[in-house]
């Protein structure tokens, strides 16, 4: 409880396959960009710049995540095409329309609270990709399954006419 209370919400990792068989499913192409809301370390916006040839921006609320997220980056030689925000989803907000994939590893109980904000200002070219997780409004135009964690999971693909 003292964990959550002073660095917020514990993160948790996705499998680097996973990530690919969501971008894979969301036909993610060089040079389109990439969000990725609670980018953790920064996992799957390095995946997407270095196998895929896009750019990615991310936001991350923790410090050690974000901090973790650029030396990652860093490291990696892509600070040219990968950027780092410190703080909550709203600071990607002007990014948003300009997005051509969303990548979401989110609890259902995030994105339930985020699915308006999200669709509402997302572009008609714009695919969502989420791991394990799924919209309440709106129904996933695709799905493929893959593992995560250990267990067998699905990514699912949403774009803005797909709803219930």
């Amino acid at each position: 409880m003292l964990y959550v209370t002073v660095l917020g919400t514990p993160t948790v990792y996705a499998n680097r396959q996973a990530i690919r068989d969501g971008f894979k499913l969301a036909g993610l192409k060089k040079g389109e960009t990439v969000l990725d809301l609670g980018c953790g370390d920064a996992r799957s916006l390095l995946i997407a710049s270095k196998e895929f040839g896009a750019k990615g921006i991310g936001v991350e609320k923790s410090l050690y995540c974000y901090l973790l997220a650029n030396l990652k980056v860093w490291i990696a030689g892509e600070r040219k095409n990968v950027k780092i925000l410190l703080g909550d989803f709203n600071r990607l907000e002007q990014y948003i329309p300009q997005a051509d994939v969303i990548y979401l590893y989110l609890l259902n109980s995030v994105l339930a609270k985020k699915e308006d904000w999200i669709f509402g200002l997302i572009s008609k070219k714009c695919r969502i990709v989420s791991l394990s997780f799924t919209f309440v409004k709106h129904k996933p135009l695709k799905s493929a399954d893959t593992v995560s964690l250990g267990k067998e999971t699905k990514v699912r693909l949403y774009k803005t006419a797909q709803k219930l």
